[in-house]
């Protein structure tokens, strides 16, 4: 049997177990452990996010982390936890400088496409262990964001999602999603955005 249920500090080594596996050859993977571990601790401390995880036999075997504000939440996030990603841009300055670029760009970007009112919710991850996949978790876990954010009177939830050779777009339209629009992340990459009327 699986649970849903809020996602603690304690949770975060395995949230991020499950991102390395679920995520391997995504951008924020390779930003490395370290990052994720800081990431995912800061979502889950803020007021604005939603992360569940689903347990099996008392065992992390997905997890989903969205935020009732779509625009400007990363940003927020960093200035919120300055000194904490100051030490881990000081790293990747060393280590990895093209990702740190990448990074900052990102977070600097005001919305994807400037034509739509990105007043609504958005899903940043959500991810189950391979051998827990087409077991329904998924769709599990999108559900209860769903309601755990309708509860708190959000009326839409969006998310971004790569435009070429994606197996997870079927999934989400079968969640009820649409295509808002389509648009171009840095460096090059063709994405998606779909939106749910939660209402």
């Amino acid at each position: 049997m699986v649970n849903i249920q809020n996602a603690t500090i304690d949770d975060v080594g395995s949230i991020v177990n499950i991102h390395l596996q679920a995520f391997k050859d995504f951008f924020l993977s390779s930003l490395g452990k370290d990052f994720l571990e800081l990431y995912y601790s800061c979502f889950i401390k803020n007021s604005k996010a939603v992360v569940l995880v689903a347990k099996s036999d008392n065992e992390i075997i997905g997890f989903a982390a969205a935020t009732s504000v779509s625009k400007g939440f990363n940003t927020s996030l960093v200035k919120e936890n300055l000194f904490s990603f100051a030490l881990i841009s000081v790293k990747l300055l060393f280590t990895k400088p093209h990702a740190l670029l990448r990074l900052v760009r990102n977070l600097s970007k005001t919305s994807d496409n400037g034509k739509f009112n990105d007043n609504y919710a958005e899903l940043f991850s959500i991810g189950v262990l391979p051998a827990g996949q087409g077991k329904g978790i998924g769709k599990m876990m999108l559900g209860s964001v769903e309601d755990n954010l309708r509860n708190t009177g959000v009326e839409r939830l969006s998310l971004t999602t790569d435009y070429y050779n994606n197996t997870a777009v079927p999934f989400y339209q079968s969640m009820g999603y649409t295509v808002l629009y389509d648009f171009i992340a840095y460096p090059e990459r063709r994405m998606y955005r779909f939106i749910k009327d939660l209402k």
